[in-house]
């Protein structure tokens, strides 16, 4: 921001002993960076006569703000010219408070370059800046005047449609153009010098708006690709041909309207987690949607028990071996620190350890990999039928331990997975304890943002997640005694009831004698 920055360098000079010259500054839009400058003596001029110069400044609009500040050159003279948005009316407030006037003539604040491209407000022997609310008013009271009003405005979620009453100045042609000047405006006390600079630096968006075709019709502007439920502050300028040296000079602007969009739905809350903590509870954890379009009044949690994979059946652990699924924490809800990529003993001690910004990044895709993949695998893929197996038979060998294969359940026809119950709960904060679930099962959870206006403009797209919860720790217990009959000469025939609920499937049995 040029503004600050120039204050912070020259807001504590209170003179200058010799003159003040500002040229070819395109990025001023006010001298009020010079926010302690009470005297400029003058020991040195510009060409020998001028104390003040000021030439060529596109967008300089404002000198001070003369209502809290003073300032005296007590010799010399001011020279402004080209400065075609710096109103004659400053220069002449400008005159009256440094006691400069009559020290200049028309050559030297020439009135034909300077505030030929703003809109100023001219009046009987008078000239003064049109600002309504945005500044310092005017304080003479003969000028010709006239205020731009709004006579109707649409607002949506991301636009809004204004229209203000049409501009007649005695002259119609005279009249080019308008200009909608528009910001966010969280507050509702903006000033259109504070702060800005014609690098664009907290500056007003400009948007030019060409006359109606139609005398009788009133200019309008839609204003796009707003921010939802953002205020935004809006005022409206006339712009006209002709100069002060002509005698006929008008100008109308409008005051500072302050309008805020419609909400829409939230953006999708962020950075889901998800901990087990016991064999029937899930804890997830969640950060609120980037944008929230609204006010955020509570989250909708979903969440519904998964099959299991029956394609699990298709693999011989018995000699393959078998590695199950866990329920562990993410490990962010211990230090919130962002996901750490897990790492076996050989890559611990790799000489040449990635950045942590890296390590980051890459947990971050392996995390997404594995969720996207469990998406499209629960919600796309049809499994196919599992083959049917053989009787269970556990043959004694010269070994002490022995694994057996239970039957596989069949589905009759190649019969879809089951559609389990969906639940839902409305919390107000940003975690949700599910309860009452089913031990060692998988869940997918979907979390919606809901802001003020959900009723209307519908909750935000799911965020998701897959946890699992803990094992029952006498879930696969045996019930019942084992009974066994012979069943040849060297083997015997075990049998046994099944776990009533075990923890998931039950792919293998471990029989130790």
């Amino acid at each position: 921001n040029l503004a600050s920055e120039l204050q912070s360098s020259l807001g504590l000079i209170e003179t200058i002993t010799g003159f003040l010259k500002i040229k070819h500054s395109f990025a001023l839009v006010s001298l009020s960076f010079f926010k302690n400058l009470k005297l400029i003596r003058g020991d040195s001029m510009v060409d020998g006569n001028y104390t003040l110069y000021v030439l060529d400044n596109q967008n300089l609009q404002q000198l001070w703000d003369w209502s809290h500040h003073v300032l005296s050159i007590p010799v010399g003279k001011m020279y402004f010219a080209f400065n075609p948005k710096l109103c004659l009316a400053e220069i002449y407030r400008m005159e009256e408070v440094t006691g400069t006037k009559g020290r200049q003539n028309k050559a030297e604040i020439n009135p034909r370059t300077n505030g030929d491209r703003a809109s100023c407000e001219y009046g009987d022997g008078d000239i003064r800046q049109l600002r309504g609310p945005l500044s310092e008013p005017c304080h003479p009271s003969t000028g010709k005047t006239q205020t731009l009003r709004f006579i109707s405005n649409v607002t949506e979620s991301d636009r809004i449609f204004l229209k203000w009453e049409r501009y007649r100045p005695p002259e119609y042609r005279d009249l080019l153009s308008f200009i909608v000047y528009y910001k966010e405006s969280p507050f509702q006390n903006v000033s259109e010098y504070v702060g800005q600079d014609a690098c664009g630096a907290q500056s007003w968006n400009v948007l030019d708006v060409e006359l109606p075709l139609s005398s009788e019709q009133a200019p309008g502007v839609a204003l796009l690709n707003l921010r939802p439920w953002t205020q935004y502050a809006i005022f409206v300028r006339a712009i006209t041909l002709t100069t002060a040296e002509e005698g006929r000079n008008y100008g109308a602007q409008s005051e500072v309207v302050y309008i805020r969009t419609m909400p829409a739905a939230p953006t999708v809350p962020r950075d889901v987690i998800s901990m087990s903590n016991s064999s029937s509870h899930i804890v997830v954890r969640w950060k609120p949607p980037t944008q929230r379009n609204g006010n955020i009044t509570y989250y909708l949690v979903l969440w519904q028990q998964l099959a299991e994979d029956m394609e699990l059946y298709v693999n011989d652990y018995c000699h393959k071996g078998l590695k199950l699924p866990t329920s562990s924490a993410d490990t962010r809800f211990g230090d919130g620190d962002g996901p750490e990529v897990e790492q076996d003993a050989e890559e611990r001690c790799c000489p040449c350890r990635p950045a942590d910004g890296q390590l980051r990044m890459e947990g971050e895709a392996e995390s997404f990999q594995k969720k996207f993949e469990n998406f499209l695998h629960n919600s796309i893929i049809i499994p196919r039928t599992p083959k049917r197996r053989r009787d269970v038979v556990a043959v004694t060998s010269p070994a002490n331990a022995s694994s057996a294969e239970p039957p596989v359940p069949s589905r009759p026809g190649g019969e879809p997975k089951p559609d389990f119950q969906i639940f839902e709960d409305k919390v107000v904060r940003d975690r949700a304890v599910l309860s009452r679930l089913r031990h060692f099962t998988e869940y997918r959870i979907d979390i919606h943002a809901c802001n003020h206006a959900a009723h209307t403009v519908g909750c935000s797209a799911a965020t998701f997640v897959f946890a699992r919860t803990m094992p029952e720790l006498q879930a696969d217990n045996i019930p019942g005694n084992v009974t066994w009959e012979p069943a040849g000469k060297n083997s015997v025939l075990l049998r046994w009831e099944e776990p009533r609920n075990p923890n998931g499937l039950i792919l293998k049995y471990e029989i130790k004698y």
